[in-house]
């Protein structure tokens, strides 16, 4: 009796691993977007695990994995399957990807290697491998590619005497003929420009066309954020306006981007919308760089020129919030930047738990100031309690995004920023979508 009962489960353990099939939708496909996977063919309430592997540009390997438990059809799908046991729990469509982990070390805060193509402004697609095994036995494995730009998008320099910039178009641009809505993409204060070719290469790939523009650290620019002019963003508008391609502009700027963003805005009309990635509506003190141990030093300086004038800063005070009334309220008020006169709607991506920006807290008060518009716009506040300051677009590991070193503190959870990631980078692009529409 027993040996009959042994032999039966045997036989069905065997025949779902002959019957089990992986399937993964799409299998190639954009890396802002979400990814189906599902394991068919199990037997009713089966366990299977899922493990997913990548290898960042340093040559670490992160590994994730889960055991769910199939449907009476056989199925898992990991839309709606949750997750039993593993690196995450629960029903999250891609916990696999968020939760991954290195094999062995500390990993680094954005893991996914986001590596330059042969021409150096587009991006190489990126391999993940995916894994069903059953009681030990590997029963599919499938490649997923995913990648930073659509293959259709094209990028070239600027080639603008006093701009250090790079053009993104998306795909059949130049052949459609029609005006597009434009955004103008600024990095954060690592400076250069690769932070905003990414932002310019993701944009493009979503219908926009982008100038990624350096206002720092490149060759004949400042190369300490002291009195570094926004002006370049007014001059790339200059260009754009003598383009048949340009639309509506707006500016997109991560952390002391996203201030000079907002900065650049409130002095020129001819933006037309903003996005804040977890920035600051109030400069900062300068930093000056290349200073150990930590790299970066904030100094008593002002970071922001425009046309030549001093754009002022806060001062630092310990353990304030700008948001508290108090003695420090004037300087808050003399160093906000005129946001209510952006002539179009911002949208703030902020984080309750950054702790090297505060975006959170100064999300509210550039949320305050805008109330002052005399023509009311959609400006639009996305706030996550437990991300911090590195909040991005691409689905990929967050469970180390606050391992930035010992003297930069960034805050936020791993499920916290997995969920601002997901959530704003689809919201972000709806936001300028709106906010750029071409006039009929």
């Amino acid at each position: 009796m027993h040996r009959h009962l042994f032999a039966a489960l045997l036989l069905g353990t065997c025949f779902a691993s002959n019957a089990a099939r992986l399937v993964v939708t799409p299998a190639d496909g954009p890396a802002d977007q979400p990814v189906q996977m599902q394991v068919e063919g199990l037997l009713p309430t089966q366990a299977v695990q899922l493990r997913l592997s990548l290898q960042d540009s340093r040559g670490v390997e992160w590994v994730s994995q889960a055991t769910f438990r199939a449907d009476l059809d056989g199925r898992v799908d990991t839309r709606r399957t949750g997750a039993e046991a593993g690196t995450y729990s629960g029903v999250d469509a891609m916990g696999l990807f968020w939760s991954m982990q290195p094999v062995s070390g500390d990993g680094s805060p954005s893991p996914l290697p986001i590596r330059p193509d042969a021409g150096g402004l587009l991006f190489k697609p990126v391999p993940f491998t995916l894994q069903a095994w059953l009681d030990g036995v590997l029963v599919g494995e499938q490649q997923l590619l995913r990648r930073i730009n659509h293959p259709g998008v094209r990028a070239r320099p600027l080639g603008v005497d006093g701009l250090v910039g790079n053009l993104y178009l998306p795909a059949d641009a130049a052949r459609d003929g029609q005006r597009l809505p434009v955004v103008i993409t600024l990095g954060g204060a690592e400076g250069g420009i690769d932070t905003a070719n990414y932002y310019a290469a993701w944009l493009a790939s979503n219908g926009f066309a982008a100038v990624a523009l350096a206002y720092y650290r490149m060759p004949g620019l400042p190369q300490d954020l002291i009195r570094v002019p926004i002006d370049p963003v007014s001059r790339a508008i200059d260009w754009l306006q003598a383009q048949p391609f340009t639309g509506q502009v707006g500016v997109m700027g991560g952390s002391w981007g996203a201030t000079v963003a907002m900065a650049s805005a409130a002095h020129d009309p001819r933006l037309k919308a903003v996005v804040s990635w977890v920035g600051s509506p109030a400069p900062f003190r300068g930093i000056r760089r290349d200073v150990p141990p930590a790299d970066f030093r904030a100094v008593d300086l002002p970071a922001l020129s425009h046309q030549g004038r001093d754009l002022p800063f806060l001062p630092y005070l310990e353990d304030v919030n700008w948001n508290q009334p108090g003695d420090h309220a004037a300087a808050l008020e003399n160093a906000t930047l005129p946001i209510e006169r952006i002539n179009g709607p911002v949208l703030l991506v902020a984080g309750g738990d950054d702790q090297l920006g505060a975006s959170g807290e100064m999300a509210a008060v550039a949320m305050r100031r805008l109330q002052r518009r005399s023509v009311p716009q959609a400006d639009v506040l996305l706030y996550y309690s437990d991300a911090g300051h590195l909040v991005g677009q691409m689905h990929q590991p967050t469970t180390f995004r606050h391992a930035s070193g010992p003297h930069l503190r960034v805050g936020g959870t791993p499920a916290g920023h997995a969920r601002a990631d997901r959530e704003s980078a689809p919201t972000v692009l709806a936001f300028l979508r709106r906010a750029l529409v071409l006039p009929q």
